[in-house]
């Protein structure tokens, strides 16, 4: 299960000197469901370079505004707390590793 990132958490996240990901869908989005537990996966195997954050927009709506994530599901790559490279929409394992893995 990914951790999932609360109103007022990020900039603890930020500050991070790990490179992270965060995963941006909601609850009533199928692709956001398929991608969710394909990131799982993925980012079960690369938990010691990457973490990764689930984003439930619904919730936080904040956060998808302050990044400008248009499309769900997005992912969103992180190092040094800035955005490096984005990802929308649902891909396969392999893309989802290489991405991550960057």
């Amino acid at each position: 299960m990914l951790k999932e990132i609360e109103s007022g958490k990020l900039p603890v996240v930020l500050n991070s000197p790990t490179p992270f990901a965060l995963e941006f869908g909601t609850n009533g989005c199928s692709e956001c469901s398929r991608l969710s537990s394909t990131v799982e996966q993925v980012a079960d195997t690369l938990k010691s370079i990457v973490e990764v954050y689930y984003v439930d927009v619904d919730k936080v709506p904040e956060i998808k505004d302050e990044f400008q994530v248009e499309k769900l599901p997005t992912i969103i790559l992180f190092k040094d707390g800035k955005p490096q490279d984005t990802l929308v929409g649902y891909h396969q394992e392999r893309e989802i590793h290489d991405f991550l893995n960057q």
